[in-house]
């Protein structure tokens, strides 16, 4: 598991259902790159359930504010973009 799967791991610590989840992740490789955080995955399936997955892995990318957007790439060229930036509670207090 690579630095940037164990963080997103850590912040769901104390949510087990959440964890269980989030497994689609460990067959993915992850990386920093040009202010986007790029996820790799095995292929055109398993790109679809890190899709799915994509609201629970904004909030703790967004809130280390390690990047723009994250780029999720499949088998062969297929490649989405989303932006990162998920409004907190304290930016809708304002």
């Amino acid at each position: 598991m690579d630095r940037l799967q164990r963080l997103i791991f850590s912040y769901y610590r104390e949510e087990p259902a959440l964890q269980q989840l989030l497994q689609p992740l460990h067959s993915c490789r992850m990386r920093r790159s040009w202010g986007s955080v790029r996820i790799e995955c095995r292929d055109d399936g398993h790109l679809e359930e890190v899709s799915a997955l994509l609201g629970y892995l904004r909030e703790p990318l967004a809130a280390l504010d390690l990047g723009r957007q994250i780029v999720l790439r499949g088998s062969g060229s297929r490649q989405r973009s989303y932006p990162m930036h998920v409004p907190f509670h304290s930016d809708q207090l304002a």
